[in-house]
Parts: structure tokens; sequence; C-alpha cells
């Protein structure tokens, strides 16, 4: 399985669109650690204004995403409209997904730089304007596809400067991180990860947390707990868990897990299930 979808695969999001059409007001978007906001622009002008941070003004059809949920305003100025398409991007586990911590605060990308999104753009603003039976849920996927693609954009255009995908796009720390992805269960060592990277154990160290923003034992932990996660949301034992994420018994796995996650497996569990 190539990098992007196994990251996809694991650390899951999904897309539900607020608004579609024309906007000639403004909107205020306040801190929300639990979704992002995607805004596609097909026509401007819009503004769109954060905190400790220089006015965008958007006169092109672009992409605006603030994957942290950070507080923004977006106005239209007096007398103009623009025509719109908004969603949530909910990721799972909130700002702790590794695929938004990957992301800067804001994401700005010119449609006209990104050929390869035309499809699904053409898709999707054509849907949106059908506004057909069942548009709602096509809209919803279609905007999943386009944050898969952005992802795959941002990660072979190398753009990023700190972050998951930052990592994988690294051509020392990409086989290491690689070697966590497939192998989870081995007994990796800081030792073992730097030779997958052919660098000293120091400057492995340092190079890890400078390109992915944590220490490699954070990262390693953070990764086997999330695949654990997925597999006790599939109903297999504990036990089972905890040797197929690595830990040498499951008392150690519970301790892992308790102190990254806040509980117990068997208490986020029950806390995850649907009422």
């Amino acid at each position: 399985m190539d990098k992007i979808s196994s990251l996809v695969g694991r650390y899951s999001f999904r897309a539900r669109v607020f608004f579609n059409g024309v906007f000639c007001d403004s909107n205020a978007f306040a801190e929300d650690k639990l979704a992002g906001q995607l805004h596609l622009v097909r026509s401007g002008p819009v503004t769109f204004r954060q905190q400790d941070a220089a006015a965008l003004h958007v006169n092109e059809p672009a992409m605006v995403f603030y994957p942290h949920g950070t507080a923004h305003v977006l106005e239209i100025p007096e007398g103009a409209s623009a025509t719109l398409l908004c969603a949530h991007i909910s990721f799972e586990d909130g700002g702790a997904n590794p695929l938004a911590r990957a992301l800067p605060a804001c994401l700005y990308l010119p449609l006209a730089g990104m050929p390869a999104l035309g499809h699904t753009l053409e898709l999707l603003f054509s849907e949106a304007a059908a506004k057909g039976q069942g548009s709602d849920v096509i809209l919803d996927r279609l905007c999943d596809v386009l944050m898969i693609q952005v992802l795959r954009h941002e990660f072979e255009t190398g753009t990023l400067s700190i972050g998951l995908l930052a990592g994988l796009a690294d051509r020392q720390l990409a086989p290491a991180l690689g070697a966590i992805h497939a192998r989870p269960n081995e007994p990796w060592q800081l030792e073992s990860l730097a030779r997958e990277a052919c660098m000293s154990r120091a400057r492995f160290t340092e190079h890890f947390r400078n390109v992915v923003g944590m220490p490699p034992g954070e990262y390693l932990t953070r990764w086997r707990i999330g695949m654990a996660q997925d597999l006790l949301r599939k109903g297999m034992p504990v036990k089972v868990v905890s040797s197929q994420a690595g830990y040498t018994s499951a008392p150690a796995f519970t301790r892992a897990f308790t102190a990254l996650v806040g509980v117990s497996p068997r208490q986020w569990l029950k806390e995850a299930a649907p009422a």
C-alpha cells in the first residue's frame, strides 16, 4: 500500500458540506478543536481574516483550508458576492490526528495551480449546481476525495516544512517511518530506527524531531496506539491487540494506552461506541 493510502486508512477524516451557493455577507467561525473548515471559492472576491495573520484576499478560484479549526472570519466586500462551497472536515481524534497536525494552520491553494484536481473540482461544482437527489451525500464524498488529493499534492510538492507528510517526503526519514508503519509490532529502539534511516542515533533523533515535530519514541507510541484503536473497534480482544501493537503484555499496553489517551482501552472503547 502506498504512503498516503496507508495514512488515510489509519487516520481517517470525514467531510460534511454546510454551505453551497452564492454568499454576500460575512461569517465568523469560532475555534473548533474537533473539525477543520474547508472553503472552496469558485468565484470571488472573498477576504479571510484570522488573528495574528495578514488578511487573505481571494479573487480567483481557490481553496482555503483551516485544518486545525482555527478561528477565522470570511468576508465579502459590500455590494459584491461570491460563489462558495464550504465543508467541515472532521479528523478522527481531532487536533491529535497526525494528518491534521501535518498541515499548517491555514492552507491556501489557487486552483489554477493544481490541474490534477481539475476533474474532481469539475464534478464537485457540477453536482453543487445540480442540487439533485442525493447531492448532499455525493458532495460529502467528493470533498473526501478532494482532501486526499490535496494531501497527495502537498506530499509530492514537498511544500510541508514539518509534520508527518514532511517526514514521509524526507529521503532519510521515509524508510524509518515506513518500517514503523509496516511493522509496528517489532521491538523498535532508537538504534534500529536510526539504522533504517542510515543515520547515527543522535543525528536521527534530532532530525526526526525537527521534521516530524515530535521525538521518534513518541511517534512510535502514537502510531501503535492509533493502530490499536482501529483493532479494538473491530472487536479484537485487548490481549491480541497488545501483541499486534508491539507490546510485550496486555498490562504494558494498557499503561501506554492510558498514558496517551487518558482512559483504559476498555473504557475508551465503551465511550467510543455509538449510543
